[in-house]
């Protein structure tokens, strides 16, 4: 289960992260160019196009890719905060981020471990050969058969489902713990009605493994989610910012830049000229 987790997890962050930058140029969204090279360009414009004493509209730029903010952040949440603009942003999205990774890797160990140390005991305490001589006696009192209630086949190997039934299903498989006692193998039921501590030590043993592998699951699943949402979050953020570069280019149209010959010198100048009506 969580080895399947965690390949669901790369899978999905991987193609994302192919299919966004496509989505980004079909979408025609804009890259971002650099402060510098906004100013750079504002002033190679105004030295080609105009002379002294001429004026033109000072352009407005600056807007920021959306499918680059997402692909940033479904790789790693927060960095696509970082590219949309306030760093602080990022911080609970990073926060979660390396949460998320602690606690799956914390209680995956645990898990992990409690599940090796169950295994183990079922190694010493259990018997296959004990359980299929049972299985051999119950069928000659049964028409060499097995009854209804034998509803499931012990594996030929100590697979994952082997040691799931040996702890779970007492009425069968009882007979093969070492310290199985008072079953009456000619009495009228066909199936195990003794007593073995062993058989709930050791179920109890599986119930917290399987208790601990759940909650390395629960941070997989967290670090899933702030993927998803951290990105979808650093999109808004840039959206927002490209709603805030759009609107200031409506003002930039009332905006000029000018060169004056001003003491004999050439002046740039950035002027504001709001119509009166």
């Amino acid at each position: 289960m969580r080895t399947r987790a965690i390949t669901t997890f790369v899978a999905l962050t991987f193609l994302l992260a192919l299919i966004v930058p496509e989505i980004s140029v079909a979408a025609q969204w804009e890259f971002s160019p650099t402060r510098m090279d906004l100013l750079n360009r504002m002033e190679a414009d105004a030295e080609s196009d105009l002379d002294v004493g001429e004026t033109g509209t000072a352009e407005v730029s600056g807007k920021k890719n959306i499918g680059r903010a997402l692909m940033f952040s479904l790789v790693l949440p927060g960095t696509g905060q970082l590219y949309a603009g306030p760093w602080w942003r990022a911080l609970p999205w990073l926060a979660i981020e390396a949460a998320g990774w602690g606690v799956f890797a914390t209680y995956n160990k645990k898990g992990s471990d409690k599940t090796d140390e169950f295994e183990d005991f079922a190694d010493v305490h259990f018997s296959r050969t004990r359980y299929l001589a049972a299985e051999d006696s119950i069928k000659g009192l049964n028409n060499d058969q097995l009854p209804d209630n034998f509803t499931h086949t012990l594996p030929p190997t100590n697979t994952q489902q082997y040691y799931e039934m040996i702890g779970k299903y007492l009425l069968q498989f009882g007979y093969g713990w070492d310290d199985a006692t008072g079953d009456d193998p000619n009495g009228p039921t066909l199936f195990f009605d003794g007593t073995t501590a062993n058989f709930f030590y050791y179920s109890d043993m599986r119930g917290e493994a399987n208790d601990l592998l759940n909650t390395a699951n629960i941070g997989m699943e967290v670090v899933l989610v702030n993927h998803i949402i951290s990105a979808l979050e650093a999109a808004f953020l840039v959206r927002q910012h490209n709603k805030r570069i759009e609107n200031a280019a409506d003002l930039g149209h009332l905006l000029y830049y000018e060169r004056k010959l001003i003491d004999g010198a050439d002046t740039r100048m950035l002027t504001l000229r709001i119509p009166i009506k």
